[in-house]
């Protein structure tokens, strides 16, 4: 999956918007934002009802000036120890066997200077039919959704290659394990294939915005490998902030102003890594990052051919 991105301003600060387009797979050419409108806030028709848990609070900190300015902290939402040893395990696992794959070598910088000394790649075949945006449109117009495929064996029983194929073998439990994630959210929603963002222990994330344009309401990521600190600033006023400790094996979401009016980083800037009075270190880290699709304004049906 290709990044993209956008340069905007407001005033004389640049804000950058990023997005993510399945040109390696379709062609299709990338989506990209001349002007991002951070004053204008998409609803859903129902909402999204996050609250952290209260195991939450000593991984997130809030400026004074976001308490002052009336910012919902329910629109970042974190969830400390959200999947198992032996689950985190499992993602990693299949997490380098995809990278291997598909994305075998370190970007040392990409085209917007955004991000620097990374690799990602995107897995659909962990996302089930029934959220997809096929799977919503199927269910709109009172279609059956198609099944999930089976996992296959990596080999057959006599030793050999079971052959090419985009089935792994451990696929269908890694759908069990995110499909609680999903769960997390209302059931009309589709969401975009999960994007594998793998962070070298040199490489950091710039400040950006993801452009509204491609994806829709929420942008979160579940932790692996290593931790991070990841910074949230108002584009109008950064003294207006979230810092938020990633944990391994934690999840996060961003939604409402901090989804749209938010740029998001993760530096390496020592003392931007303070955490309690420790710098944290810096480690290779894996983002399994989930994205809803935009909903048309007519409903999934409209999209039916």
């Amino acid at each position: 999956m290709a990044a993209r991105a956008a340069i905007a301003r407001k005033g004389n600060t640049p804000v950058f918007t990023r997005a993510f387009s399945e040109a390696q797979e379709s062609g299709t050419p990338p989506q990209r934002l001349d002007n991002p409108n951070t004053k204008h806030i998409p609803q859903l028709k129902v909402p999204i009802n996050l609250v952290s848990p209260q195991s939450s609070k000593p991984f997130i900190k809030y400026s004074p000036e976001f308490t002052a300015q009336g910012f919902d902290k329910q629109d970042i939402y974190v969830y400390p120890e959200f999947v198992t040893t032996e689950e985190h395990g499992l993602l990693v696992k299949n997490c380098e066997k995809k990278l291997r794959r598909l994305a075998s070598t370190y970007e040392m910088g990409h085209f917007d200077k955004r991000i620097h000394n990374y690799r990602e790649c995107s897995v659909s075949a962990w996302l089930p039919n029934k959220n997809s945006v096929a799977g919503r449109v199927a269910q709109a117009i009172g279609k059956p959704i198609d099944p999930d495929p089976a996992d296959l064996p990596d080999r057959t029983s006599n030793g050999r290659s079971s052959g090419w194929t985009t089935v792994g073998k451990y696929d269908g439990q890694i759908r069990h394990v995110l499909e609680r994630i999903w769960g997390l959210f209302p059931d009309n929603m589709a969401w975009l294939p999960p994007h594998i963002l793998d962070l070298h222990q040199d490489g950091e994330i710039l400040p950006h915005v993801d452009n509204p344009e491609y994806s829709g309401f929420v942008v979160g990521g579940l932790s692996l490998l290593g931790p991070a600190v990841s910074t949230f600033k108002y584009v109008d006023d950064p003294r207006v902030r979230v810092d938020v400790l990633l944990a391994p094996r934690s999840l996060y979401f961003m939604t409402g102003r901090i989804r749209y009016q938010f740029t998001h980083e993760i530096t390496v800037d020592p003392e931007q890594r303070v955490w309690q009075g420790v710098v944290v270190p810096r480690a290779r880290r894996i983002s399994l990052m989930f994205r809803d699709a935009k909903q048309p304004e007519k409903g999934w049906s409209s999209l039916a051919a």
